[in-house]
């Protein structure tokens, strides 16, 4: 009887193998290999803070989530006039990609769509897809703002809506950018709700200047290897359709997407939607 009961055990337990490597292979075939990881990338002035709500339901959807804050900006402690190289700046970052054995979806917003490229360029291997969210998407030998964006944040700035700081004096060059309070809400968050305007309000701070003006090194064999998807916002006032449509025809992704009735802040505005358009495009 124990012979015979340990037989039909050890039958028991080879099924159940055989039913989860077939389970595992068709998720495979799929392409639901279990859980995917994202690594969320903030914009000026932004932190980790203001991908809360994304966080929140792409954790809920089963999958893992990284929020990185740069080098001065969100809680990071270092001051923003301080930082003087691209490296400097993205070092949480590029720290992060250095570290970890997963294969992660980058997803950048704004400023951060030139971080995540710089990311591509030195992490390959690492990175599954990467999604551009009204976002920055320079070509080769582009600085890391390119100069269209610059033309564009000069506007902004005889507008007040960003502000330059000059610490070492006002015959050097800028050292930090700040977003303008004041104007914030009509620039970055037309669309979003009140309680998130006002928790950006709070923790809104400066964004290293010398940085900006550093050139990318974005090569095909690296950068070019990676899909690249592309989520527009038309209502945005920050980085306005005629600049979203211009970085995509200079540089092609294998996909767009439109995010209707979307200011430049989707995480706050339309968050649900952003967040149902990432988990499709994993």
């Amino acid at each position: 009887m124990a012979a015979k009961a340990s037989l039909s055990f050890l039958l028991l337990l080879g099924l159940i193998l055989v039913a989860s490597y077939t389970s595992h292979c068709e998720a495979k075939a799929n392409g639901h290999d279990g859980p995917h990881h994202f690594v969320l990338v903030h914009g000026l002035g932004h932190g980790a803070w203001c991908w809360y709500k994304i966080t929140t339901l792409l954790q809920q959807a089963g999958h893992h989530v990284t929020s990185v804050d740069l080098t001065s900006n969100g809680i990071d402690k270092v001051v923003a006039d301080t930082v003087t190289s691209l490296p400097q700046y993205l070092q949480p970052l590029t720290e992060f990609l250095a570290n970890t054995n997963d294969t992660v979806i980058l997803v950048g917003h704004s400023l951060g769509g030139s971080s995540i490229s710089y990311a591509m360029e030195l992490f390959s291997e690492k990175i599954e897809k990467a999604i551009f969210l009204a976002a920055l998407m320079p070509s080769n030998n582009q600085t890391f703002v390119p100069a269209d964006v610059l033309q564009a944040l000069g506007v902004l700035f005889s507008q007040g809506v960003a502000i330059q700081n000059f610490a070492n004096g006002p015959s050097f060059p800028p050292t930090s950018i700040s977003i303008n309070l004041g104007s914030a809400k009509e620039y970055f968050y037309t669309k979003s709700p009140l309680e998130d305007v006002n928790l950006a309000l709070t923790l809104l701070n400066p964004t290293p200047f010398a940085p900006l003006l550093e050139v990318l090194t974005l090569t095909p064999a690296k950068y070019g290897s990676i899909p690249r998807f592309y989520i527009k916002t038309p209502l945005d006032n920050v980085i306005v359709p005629a600049l979203q449509a211009s970085f995509i025809q200079q540089n092609p992704p294998s996909q767009e997407f439109t995010i209707q009735q979307s200011d430049h802040s989707p995480f706050f505005s339309k968050h649900v939607i952003l967040a149902n358009l990432l988990l499709s495009l994993a």
